[in-house]
């Protein structure tokens, strides 16, 4: 990490090249997204990378004389089953290509997964001189990679509360609090409200098995909220533009992921005036179906 001072020399970064993560996509491979929204937690991620190293400036830099033995790690860790794992270590060649190749069982990923490659030292040089790592195990460089496991826009928690005892309209069924802070965590700024007065929508979100009409109040409600975040992802569209990557699980990162889904499904824009409003509007409740949110169209 930036700011991380080493008792020890370590290669600068065009001396070790980590390739992109690709994964088996189907039939072929591709490389790994930043998020895959249709994840299924049966399905083994089986990824591969490949990793370059000039190992004569390697030596130049840190004084690791080729008797040494480097070794590359794989690493990762889930943010919602809580588990982490790796891969055995695979030593390095004198060819200074090396291929790593990883199985990661589906049942134990889910939400944020973060991969992480290191090239350590495995076998010191047999004389030991300043300034060069010495002990095993010893980190000389790292890359790190977040996948999203999880649909675009991760559900998030809801509560009961009776609008007439807030600032909101008594006679709306639901209210998204929600944040314009785009660095901010999703899970813990975006909160559904549902209104204790609307208690056929409250039983119909409620689990358990739901007859035809339940079904159709909740797949309303699903298509309401993913309009209701399309429309603020256009709203912040400038700012989540300006940046390639947002923090993983951040509210940057789950707008800017609606609104690319949604902006290949039409041409989205905001309103210029009430004389734009109604075909704005249906452009957007248009893409909210277009993208799997509430009552597709048999």
């Amino acid at each position: 990490m930036k700011g991380d001072v080493f008792p020890y020399f370590r290669p600068s970064h065009d001396t070790v090249r980590f390739g992109p993560w690709m994964w088996a996509a189907d039939s072929e491979s591709e490389q790994l997204p930043s998020h895959l929204p249709d994840w299924d937690s049966n399905t083994d991620l089986i990824i591969e990378r490949d990793v370059q190293l000039d190992l004569d400036r390697l030596a130049r830099e840190t004084g690791i004389t080729s008797d040494a033995s480097l070794a590359l790690t794989t690493s990762w860790t889930s943010s919602s089953s809580d588990m982490s794992s790796y891969v055995p270590p695979v030593v390095v060649s004198a060819s200074g290509t090396i291929t790593l190749r990883a199985v990661l069982k589906g049942e134990r990923l889910g939400g944020v997964v973060t991969l992480r490659t290191t090239l350590t030292l495995a076998r010191p040089s047999a004389v030991r001189a300043p300034g060069v790592a010495w002990f095993p195990g010893s980190v000389l460089a790292e890359h790190r990679y977040s996948v999203g496991l999880e649909p675009s826009d991760p559900p998030f928690p809801t509560h009961e509360i009776d609008f007439s005892r807030t600032r909101l309209n008594p006679d709306a069924s639901w209210h998204l609090e929600t944040t314009t802070d785009l660095t901010a965590p999703f899970l813990g700024s975006f909160l559904l409200l549902l209104n204790t007065r609307d208690q056929e929508l409250i039983s119909a979100v409620a689990k358990g098995r739901k007859d035809k009409r339940q079904q159709l109040l909740i797949e309303d409600l699903e298509h309401g909220v993913g309009a209701l975040l399309i429309e603020l992802a256009l709203h912040h569209r400038d700012e989540l533009c300006d940046s390639d990557r947002w923090p993983p699980g951040t509210v940057g990162d789950v707008l800017k992921r609606i609104l690319d889904a949604a902006s290949k499904r039409a041409d989205l824009r905001i309103a210029d005036g009430p004389h734009d409003l109604a075909e704005v509007r249906t452009l957007i409740t248009g893409a909210a179906r277009a993208t799997g949110r509430g009552r597709q169209f048999e």
